[in-house]
């Protein structure tokens, strides 16, 4: 049945041909592009004029918003709150949670009466017929798929998203950009930050004297070398460490409280446990008992098989059948049945020790 749909327009190709699939399909789109930060790398001013571009091609209305303020609160500074405090994060997906598919959609509805929103996200979603729950389902080109960055969407947003390219390899969608004569068939993909090129650089504007220099210590808690500041650094970083050493030397744990890196060898950064914070259940409701699954820990990661167990406070510790290679606190940890996504949640602190705990500050 057609339905009103909001379509979130970056100006990429994958927008573009969301776009384009759900108006061929008979659907009312009204396009949308939200201004996240100035000089943004995905929504700055050409990106919104090809944009609005293509919505003429596809003949849908085109709108944008300025979303700057709220951005700021609940990304940038989560991002670098969380490097303040030793931690990796993953802004892609509060981006994704709290503003496509919460703020767009929200005001997308109310000044629009838009039923559902759309992204050119590649992820499937589908309704189990047998208990009503809604599931997220990675996409069919197995080298796009962004369920990952999606982790934490709630019940009622899977309700109301649609990912139009979700059954689409990515050659197959710039070949119909191509077809359809879009300025954006052959544009590049978006990477990184949206909201920087040079995320260290962008955390000493953001940071400024709050960032404070410290020592690199071993795991006996002897001092290699200094540091400027531990928003440079990240577990498992071997590059840019500047220590003279007979071995290369990796990132095994960041000390915001004493505000010192600890290095080691290689073998130190592999590690058999997590405990995810912050676990939203997505394809399924919190189950009683631990049970196996496949686990990312990063977006590009391969997926290992793990035990999960959930534990009270929203919590799971994740065993790994095979040692996993920098887990890193702060970043995304996924729980997989095949193509099912069926929790997510935030790598804690504690995560990931094959190390001893944190040493004690070597003598003056």
């Amino acid at each position: 049945m057609p339905e009103r749909i909001a379509i979130a327009m970056s100006g990429g190709v994958d927008s573009s041909v969301a776009a384009h699939l759900l108006t061929a399909a008979g659907h009312e789109g009204v396009g949308i592009s939200m201004v996240i930060w100035p000089n943004s790398r995905c929504c700055n001013n050409e990106a919104m004029r090809d944009a609005g571009e293509v919505a003429k091609q596809v003949g849908v209305p085109f709108h944008k918003f300025d979303f700057v303020e709220e951005f700021k609160r609940k990304v940038v500074d989560n991002f670098t709150s969380s490097y303040m405090n030793g931690l990796t994060p993953n802004p892609c997906a509060i981006c994704n949670s709290d503003f496509k598919f919460l703020e767009l959609f929200a005001m997308a509805r109310d000044k629009f009466g838009c039923e559902r929103v759309a992204t050119g996200h590649y992820a499937r979603v589908r309704q189990d017929e047998a208990t009503g729950r809604w599931q997220l389902l990675k996409a069919v080109d197995p080298n796009k798929d962004q369920t990952y960055m999606l982790y934490n969407l709630s019940q009622d947003q899977l309700a109301h998203c649609v990912f139009p390219v979700g059954e689409l390899h990515k050659p197959e969608v710039r070949e119909i950009a191509r077809e359809l004569g879009f300025v954006v068939a052959d544009k590049p993909e978006s990477q990184d930050l949206c909201f920087s090129e040079d995320p260290q650089g962008f955390l000493r504007e953001q940071l400024g004297d709050q960032i404070q220099p410290g020592a690199i210590v071993d795991l006996d808690g002897r001092e290699l070398g200094r540091h400027l500041g531990i928003v440079n650094y990240t577990v498992g970083q071997r590059r840019g460490l500047g220590i003279a050493h007979p071995e290369p030397l990796y990132v095994i744990r960041i000390e915001p409280e004493t505000h010192r890196v600890v290095v080691g060898p290689k073998e130190a950064t592999l590690g058999t446990v997590l405990v995810a914070d912050a676990v939203n259940w997505v394809s399924i409701a919190e189950p009683a008992e631990a049970f196996e699954a496949d686990v990312k820990i990063r977006y590009k990661s391969a997926p290992a098989r793990a035990v999960c167990e959930p534990l009270p406070g929203g919590r799971v510790r994740i065993r790994f059948f095979e040692p996993q290679n920098a887990i890193s606190p702060g970043q995304v940890t996924c729980i997989y049945d095949g193509d099912m996504l069926l929790a997510g949640g935030l790598i804690a602190k504690e995560s990931g020790r094959s190390v001893p705990e944190p040493v004690a500050a070597a003598a003056e």
